[in-house]
């Protein structure tokens, strides 16, 4: 961190209807049912300005936001905290552990509005557990939370016409198989705070961060204020122990932490929350929905573009017969693969037919999108920075979700109790610089396992159109020979090194072409890596189960000296 040399630059201004018609009509057409169709349609346009202007203009390089020193001489500091969260969705959610389970005194601002959301949530009964274990929520305000529960359970599916392994559906239990109302867990979240009147705590709409000045004993926020009226362009100053950037994959604080490569690769992704479908049964007709079934991975035409469209399909509260599919395909972000949500969007309107048929009544009644982040530390010295001197990042931030389902949410929830637990542990030790702030995060040895299997799922230069789904659906035949845990772990970075080793193994027997597709998608180079990531895993596991077996041990000693 340096002196400040240049400004955190606000997105530029979006069309006007008109253009944004002529320019996508098929998005601009089926938004038409939105009261608030044009702000929905600038809200995916600014996140389109700001990944260009991120990952394409910038060319890697990154905005100086966090700087060493004190803020300028004469500031006012508003308030000051405990923790300053900037990002009002995942960040949110840990705010409120921190703040009713803790005690700690939290600010939470957006950009937008705190507690509000563009993509919604599927997670699993077991994970959503993780809430309630964390103190967070009541088993009965979970249950006001969901909107479905999928009891036939989910399935992946990969197009096969032009495949030489086909595989049937691959049934999966206790994978991304409970709907949430998002906006619904997060107003939760956000009455908690409010009503938490020890911790004091803030949430602040409408303000974007600017940058942070951080000193050894504090940490200065410096926002703008983004809301129409007489306090726009307004700057104000906050002060707390800890700054916690939850902003999401276009987070400037972790470009700049990483040098500008704060990702390797992403997951752009479009859909909507809609209703009047077609129903029926999956099994008689793949093009209707199905509200007692998830679809997890679904494709329904080969690779072109430089990438291969996946679809998934998740049904909501059946009463409202709101159901949400979303499009999207996994990239890596050097790729020449255009990677705009408004394009996205039109190709989903377009092909949406071919998946779902939409009823005479159909209509959509919100848009979600995004682009989901993923890394790939290619070395042990590339490892992912999530932090720096009373800096912590966190979420889609952090880049370390799920790289197969590409679940943000999932993953954090599944670490919310622990990172939430060592966060306190950080305070009340004021260990507050970044070698033990990095240890705050939801990295997991076998997601770089996971992370390299996901790459499959892109083509590569040379590869022919029907590539990855011939290799997904070789994956997928070997996954029909494994055991239902299996299956779920896969899904869920857990999968042992011994699981894995046997699926790779069934895989090469099926489709021998796999160690072909590795060494095209990840070269020598990288899969040497892949290799030693998977040694760390493997050493992970081995800790993990010395660690688990040493209580156990220790009572026997106990109970063996009671007895003498």
């Amino acid at each position: 961190m340096h002196a400040l040399s240049s400004n955190n630059k606000r997105p530029p201004a979006s069309p006007d209807l008109g253009e944004f018609r002529k320019r996508y009509p098929l998005t601009v057409s089926n938004f038409g049912a939105l009261a608030d169709r044009e702000a929905w349609l600038k809200r995916v346009w600014e996140l389109d300005a700001r990944w260009r202007e991120a990952m394409e203009r910038g060319g890697g390089t990154a905005k100086e936001v966090l700087v060493s020193g004190a803020p300028p001489a004469g500031i006012r500091i508003e308030d000051s905290f405990d923790i300053i969260y900037a990002g009002g969705v995942l960040g949110l959610l840990h705010a409120a552990v921190m703040a009713c389970r803790h005690n700690a005194r939290v600010m939470v601002f957006d950009l937008h509005t705190v507690g509000r959301t563009h993509r919604d949530w599927n997670i699993s009964d077991e994970e959503l557990g993780e809430f309630e274990q964390s103190g967070l929520f009541t088993k009965a305000e979970l249950e006001a939370a969901v909107m479905n529960r999928y009891t036939r359970g989910g399935f992946v599916k990969f197009h096969d016409r032009a495949s030489r392994v086909k595989a049937p559906p691959l049934w999966i239990n206790n994978v991304l198989d409970t709907a949430l109302s998002a906006d619904k867990l997060l107003q939760l979240a956000c009455a908690k705070i409010k009503a938490h009147a020890p911790s004091g705590g803030r949430l602040l709409d409408g303000l974007r961060f600017v940058r942070a000045y951080v000193e050894p004993h504090r940490v200065t926020i410096e926002v703008e204020e983004t809301s129409a009226g007489e306090g726009k362009g307004k700057r104000q100053f906050f002060d707390a122990r800890l700054f916690v950037d939850a902003t999401g994959t276009n987070s400037p604080v972790a470009r700049q932490l990483n040098d500008g490569g704060a990702i390797t690769h992403v997951c752009p992704t479009v859909g909507t929350v809609a209703r009047g479908f077609v129903r029926g049964k999956n099994e008689d007709a793949p093009d209707t929905v199905d509200f007692s079934v998830g679809e997890i991975l679904v494709s329904t035409t080969d690779a072109s573009d430089h990438r291969q469209l996946i679809w998934e399909g998740f049904a909501g509260d059946p009463r409202a017969d709101d159901y949400t599919t979303y499009l999207f395909f996994y990239d890596a972000i050097d790729s020449p693969a255009d990677k705009s949500l408004l394009a996205l969007f039109e190709r989903y309107f377009e092909s949406l037919p071919s998946y779902k048929r939409p009823g005479s009544q159909w209509r959509v009644t919100k848009p979600v999108f995004g682009y989901i982040p993923s890394f790939h530390g290619r070395g042990f010295a590339k490892r992912k920075r999530t932090a720096g001197d009373r800096v912590l990042t966190v979420g889609d931030a952090a880049g370390l979700s799920s790289p197969l389902t590409f679940c943000g949410f999932g993953s954090h929830v599944r670490n919310l109790r622990r990172l939430t637990q060592w966060t306190k542990r950080a305070l009340d030790e004021d260990a507050l610089a970044e070698n033990s702030l990095a240890q705050i995060n939801a990295y997991e040895p076998r997601v770089a396992q996971m992370a390299s299997l996901a790459e499959f799922m892109r083509p590569t230069a040379k590869s022919e159109p029907s590539t990855v789904n011939e290799t997904m659906n070789a994956v997928m035949a070997a996954l029909h020979q494994s055991d239902e845990r299996v299956r779920r772990e896969l899904f869920q970075d857990r999968m042992s090194f011994g699981a894995l080793k046997e699926l790779l193994s069934r895989t090469a027997r099926l489709y021998p072409r796999i160690f072909q597709r590795l060494r095209e998608h990840l070269g020598a180079r990288g899969t040497f890596w892949w290799l030693a990531g998977i040694a760390e895993a493997v050493m992970h596991e081995r800790q993990e189960h010395t660690s688990a077996r040493q209580p156990a041990i220790h009572n026997e000693q106990a109970e063996s000296y009671e007895e003498r």
